[in-house]
């Protein structure tokens, strides 16, 4: 049976938002890897059961060390997210993915995102 539903179609859609800017999205965290754009699972509030208000953290992963270029890479593609029509970004703070046994310069923008089922 194929993942269907409001949670699935919304995430969905911030990762096509992402990839229409050019960047690298991933939902699984298998794909992890620098340069890439992580989707975490999102939170949620639900006003009633046909509107929700998603909140999701996007990690922008840099490449180690975690140099200046590093930074100018992940910091450029936050302003990019920023700057964006269909991303209303409420909250950003550096921060380290660890992946594997290494651990990865990264950047959480928290994102929010109202939907509701057709």
């Amino acid at each position: 049976m194929p993942a269907t539903g409001i949670f699935v179609s919304t995430t969905a859609t911030v990762k096509s938002t992402l990839t229409g800017l050019g960047l690298k999205p991933v939902t699984d965290p298998r794909n992890v890897r620098p340069l890439t754009v992580f989707i975490e699972a999102p939170t949620f509030n639900g006003f009633n059961t046909n509107i929700a208000d998603f909140t999701y953290t996007l990690r922008v992963l840099g490449a180690p060390p975690g140099n200046q270029d590093s930074l100018n890479y992940i910091l450029t593609v936050c302003d990019t997210i920023h700057a964006s029509d269909g991303m209303a970004v409420v909250a950003g703070q550096p921060s380290v993915a660890l992946v594997g046994d290494q651990s990865l310069p990264a950047y959480d923008l928290t994102i929010r995102l109202v939907t509701s089922r057709n």
